[in-house]
């Protein structure tokens, strides 16, 4: 009689805020499609909650106790679950000393991680800073594998952290929804306004400056209208800004929006941008591509390994507001550039961008660490730090 192999015990840190908590941003969207794929019918979850309480982030003091909350979570989710790994989403700032001292505990006590940096923030510093890129090496060395969103997290992952090809997958952000990609594929013509739309934190380093810049320079020529969806820093900056410009007959704030509402933002909207300054794989273009919308976005990150410029998409440097502004303006005159470019991207994110196949490479990830270094069930050995 052929034993039954028990499925895999898995435990990830991320951000799953309770039901009743209005909490955005692209890594909720992310673990909120997890849960909703068959990830949850393929390994035995266990869920902890790091999701940041607020933006910006409350003072150190709070901060720090909420870290140690969350890290006595942690330690005894991992002793009384006995998980055969631990999956590890980490962000910047904190976020990288905290899942690095996550790691660092779970091979102490014979448990495999998969670390997911995402968001450009520590490729960015790791480019510019000695010191980053040493400090970076050794919160991530407690990791037996780097999940990577593209081909540029990858080569840091090989070249700056020093993993073995086979401890770096690629695994590409699956927010490519069935419903957006629906949207896609129902697209219909343009009106005779086109809709820009920008969707994430309105902050400076998401290029919220250059983008109303660009917009007040365009207004006095084009007809077009723009949507900001989200909240920040900026906020209440930007929208003295419009209101100081006359734009507030252009300029719309949405405000964070419930997925329903965001997808209409999607339906409406023709051109979709995103001037960040750095950025790994943003969720919010990847929607954008499923949707079918012409994609105006910086090269940084793993945008450039995505989309080609001219041919799927219009990338620019970031913070330069005049590029912006050309990019811009050709597309709002250009309405079969606009249909080409979205049917480009939407072809890409329907072939690369799915839950499912990301879902895939998660679990023979797990398997694999399992394989080669996890705990099992019966025995959960020590290993030297």
């Amino acid at each position: 009689m052929t034993a039954t192999v028990p499925r895999a015990r898995l435990l990830i840190v991320g951000a799953f805020p309770p039901s009743g908590r209005a909490v955005y941003g692209g890594m909720v969207t992310s673990c909120r499609a997890l849960l909703r794929s068959s990830l949850p019918q393929r390994v035995e979850l266990a869920l902890i909650d790091t999701t940041q309480s607020a933006h910006p982030p409350p003072p150190a003091p709070l901060r720090t106790w909420r870290a140690l909350r969350r890290m006595a979570s942690y330690f005894g989710a991992l002793e009384s679950r006995r998980p055969d790994a631990v999956m590890l989403f980490v962000a910047a700032g904190m976020s990288v000393a905290d899942k690095g001292a996550m790691a660092w505990y779970a091979r102490a006590r014979g448990v495999p991680v998969l670390l997911f940096p995402r968001g450009g923030p520590v490729l960015e510093a790791c480019r510019r800073s000695r010191v980053a890129r040493v400090w970076v090496r050794l919160a991530f060395g407690g990791a037996r594998m780097i999940l990577c969103q593209g081909p540029a997290w990858r080569r840091f992952a090989l070249d700056t952290l020093r993993f073995a090809p086979e401890a770096a997958p690629v695994i590409p952000n699956w927010t490519a929804s069935p419903e957006l990609l629906e949207l896609g594929r129902a697209r219909a013509a343009a009106g005779a306004v086109p809709r820009v739309l920008f969707v994430g934190w309105l902050d400076r380093e998401k290029g919220i400056a250059e983008l109303l810049s660009a917009c007040r320079e365009l207004a006095t020529q084009r007809r077009f209208t723009l949507h900001l969806a989200g909240e920040g820093n900026l906020s209440v900056v930007a929208r003295g800004y419009v209101a100081a410009h006359g734009l507030s007959e252009r300029v719309e704030f949405c405000g964070w929006l419930g997925e329903q509402e965001l997808r209409t933002q999607y339906a409406r909207a023709d051109i979709f941008v995103l001037p960040s300054w750095s950025e790994g794989l943003p969720n919010a273009m990847i929607e954008a591509m499923a949707a079918g919308l012409a994609v105006i976005a910086t090269a940084v990150g793993n945008v450039p390994d995505t989309l080609q410029n001219g041919a799927s998409a219009l990338l620019i440097a970031p913070r330069d507001p005049t590029a912006l502004q050309l990019a811009l303006g050709r597309l709002i005159d250009d309405a079969p550039l606009r249909r080409v470019l979205g049917q480009a991207a939407h072809g890409i994110a329907a072939s690369e961008f799915g839950v499912e196949p990301a879902v895939d490479r998660i679990v023979a990830a797990v398997m694999q660490a399992r394989g080669l270094h996890g705990s099992s069930r019966t025995q959960h050995r020590s290993e030297p730090g």
